[in-house]
């Protein structure tokens, strides 16, 4: 029977990359930004909508180089520290549950759930592409996500293994053994606004090189350092309605996952990590403490029913956590929250709630 040994959840923002001068030119492409869903009610608007709406606390929170540069550490101290406790605990194994977004699946196959179980994976550094921000802060979130070609290695075995067990305990989960040279297609963002769900926010993508999603490329880049040791990328579509899992679905899901890795017949040692979230892109911290204390005291009623007016556009990505949990329920293992970092870029709280935590 294999063993869990080790639980991570880490944020993957492009933030991340980047130094504290650098945050203030990144977030110019808040202004212009179409997915921006600000709490409580989960409504999308425009920036200027929304800086109109926010609490005067937030519009005067100071945006200076000081405070960038103390949380640009506090950032970098956690992700040193959750990637220091994974490359010691030399896993066989590490289960990475994620999500994708516009790289492998668009809206001609989006699935709910999906593993890969092929016997490698390609990292392949992101394409450049030109957009409103300065070269260099493209060049540097281009980077974070791998700065060389590297072929993962796939636990295999286990991806087979747990597609059975996932369909013999009622989860219909999609999977896949090979990847495309190029990538690209068309998604809708269809959140709702004050008159209704949004039609037109529709991202179109360019066939384009694409390897490995970005938040299972974000673990091998940073906290395996370009060294990996064998992965299963397990995959969420916690981004894009209409077939986005509940909260208490993905909870479940944990669980079967951490059934399938306990009926593995393995000796195996593994990790699972939850890559993505928390709020963002617009800070929500009610809702991120509101999570993570929930992991920390092992409520499930709490990880089940986070309310789905929190969890628009990139926020939902907190439901990565939530799954994570769910492996993590009955585990010996104690959760450790190295650093919460919420990061507020601009006068209308956009910006992110930036985690890292680790079950020892």
């Amino acid at each position: 029977m294999a063993k869990i040994v080790l639980g991570i959840g880490t944020s993957h923002s492009p933030m991340l990359a980047l130094t504290a001068e650098q945050w203030p030119r990144y977030a110019v492409g808040d202004y212009g930004h179409k997915g921006l869903v600000f709490p409580p009610d989960g409504i999308s608007m425009s920036y200027e909508e929304g800086l109109a709406q926010v609490p005067a606390a937030i519009r005067e929170r100071p945006l200076t180089d000081e405070v960038f540069s103390a949380q640009v550490d506090a950032c970098q101290r956690g992700i040193a520290e959750i990637g220091r406790s994974l490359r010691e605990a030399k896993p066989d194994v590490t289960v990475i549950i994620s999500d994708d977004q516009d790289e492998w699946f668009f809206e001609d196959n989006m699935p709910t759930f999906s593993i890969f179980w092929g016997d490698s994976v390609p990292l392949r550094p992101m394409p450049r592409r030109g957009n409103s921000r300065d070269p260099d802060v493209n060049e540097a979130i281009r980077l974070g996500y791998g700065d060389i070609p590297i072929d993962v290695p796939v636990a295999s075995d286990l991806g087979y293994h747990m597609i059975g067990y996932m369909i013999e305990h009622d989860f219909d989960v999609a999977h896949f053994k090979h990847v495309h040279e190029t990538y690209g297609g068309s998604i809708g963002r269809r959140y709702p606004t004050v008159n209704g769900v949004n039609e037109d926010n529709v991202r179109v993508t360019e066939p384009q090189p694409q390897g490995l999603p970005h938040g299972f490329a974000f673990v091998i880049k940073r906290l395996f350092e370009n060294e990996p040791t064998p992965i299963l990328p397990v995959f969420q579509n916690t981004c894009y309605p209409p077939n986005q899992p509940t909260c208490r679905r993905s909870f479940h899901f944990g669980q079967a996952i951490a059934g399938a890795i306990e009926a593995w017949d393995s000796d195996a040692r593994v990790a699972v990590v939850a890559s993505g979230g928390l709020s963002h892109f617009v800070v929500d911290e009610e809702l991120d403490r509101m999570m993570l204390g929930a992991l920390a005291e092992r409520d499930s009623e709490t990880l089940m029913t986070l309310p789905r007016h929190r969890l628009y556009s990139a926020a939902s990505e907190t439901q990565n956590w939530v799954a994570l949990g769910g492996v993590l329920h009955d585990s010996p293992l104690e959760m450790d929250l190295v650093e919460y970092v919420p990061v507020y870029r601009t006068p209308a709280g956009t910006g992110g709630g930036w985690a890292f935590a680790r079950w020892l």
